[in-house]
């Protein structure tokens, strides 16, 4: 699945191109899309979303994101939104190279309750978010642009970012450039697996969490292998040491009493921002903590804080970059 992704982004962009070259421009892209309908020209692009194919007249130009995960992705194509839900939020918990959004973005309120006014002024000719986020205001956002709503947690959500970032590519008129950035990922997955193997660290073991503070109680998120970024992982032959039971996103929600489930033999990686961070705070101290295995023999590391669990191609390759460093491969 990932190689055809790759291939219908590459052959969709070299078709565009090709096309324009001849002065002429149709062809399907998409698997909905008929004879005629994909690609730039009199069939417009057609673009698949979690509510069914949109149709573009032509590639977007002014584009508002309400989900942090497309405000990445738009980056990684080159493309600056006009407008993003909540900077502060964004710029604290996405740091991933090449993912920095300019500090005159326009905010536009909550990624569950952006301004539809605000939204409204920039005149998009596009808006994307998450389908579940968006449901509530779909109508209105309609009223305003074109509509893009992505699901983010169908299974499998490594190949469904993929698949989303495609389609998002299209309709900016990028697929060459997604198709580029997936490639990236590819590379970084290959370079990482190799480093381990050279280490004699082929397969290792690890447990990914993200700590926070959830009403006054220190609360750990488990990433199990139905979760985005540990499937990333998977990409260089990492093993998942944890095995609770999922939510929607592919998450444990635990305390610390949860985390003596963890494999013995893992490598602790975690997330938490630095003014809110339970491995070196609130579990400090706490017996519980202080007797697991990864605690007692100095496998807990934290990653960079601004590496967002739940992002696009950008986020992987910092994933996978913050996993070889933690593992000293």
């Amino acid at each position: 699945m990932r190689r055809l992704l790759r291939a219908v982004a590459a052959a969709s962009a070299a078709g565009a191109l090709l096309a324009a070259l001849a002065g002429c421009g149709s062809g399907s892209v998409g698997e909905s899309s008929g004879e005629g309908e994909g690609g730039s020209g009199a069939g417009g692009i057609t673009v698949s979303t979690a509510r069914g194919d949109v149709t573009l007249d032509d590639p977007a130009l002014k584009v508002v994101s309400l989900e942090w995960v497309y405000t990445e992705e738009l980056l990684a194509l080159g493309v600056t939104p006009v407008g993003n839900a909540d900077n502060a939020g964004y710029a604290e918990w996405l740091t991933a190279e090449g993912a920095r959004l300019p500090e005159d973005t326009t905010d536009v309120g909550l990624r569950n309750e952006p301004s539809i006014e605000r939204i409204r002024v920039l005149e998009p000719d596009l808006i994307v978010g998450d389908e579940e986020r968006l449901a509530a205001g779909y109508e209105q956002l309609e009223e305003i642009a074109p509509v893009l709503s992505f699901a983010y947690t169908t299974a499998p959500q490594l190949e469904t970012m993929e698949r989303n970032f495609t389609e998002l590519a299209r309709a900016v008129g990028e697929e060459e450039k997604a198709a580029e950035v997936l490639g990236r990922l590819d590379a970084a997955a290959g370079d990482l697996t190799t480093r381990l193997a050279e280490a004699g660290a082929e397969g290792a073991t690890y447990a990914l969490a993200q700590g926070f503070t959830l009403e006054g109680n220190a609360s750990v998120r488990m990433l199990t292998e139905d979760a985005f970024s540990a499937q990333v992982l998977g990409l260089a032959g990492l093993t998942n040491g944890w095995h609770g039971e999922p939510d929607a996103w592919g998450m444990t929600t635990v305390g610390v009493e949860g985390l003596t489930t963890v494999d013995p033999e893992a490598s602790f990686l975690y997330v938490a921002s630095s003014e809110d961070d339970p491995f070196t705070g609130a579990f400090a101290g706490n017996p519980v903590w202080e007797g697991l295995s990864f605690v007692e023999e100095d496998r807990v590391f934290a990653l960079d804080p601004g590496q967002w669990l739940f992002g696009g191609p950008l986020s992987a390759i910092q994933l996978l970059d913050e996993a070889g460093k933690a593992l000293n491969v």
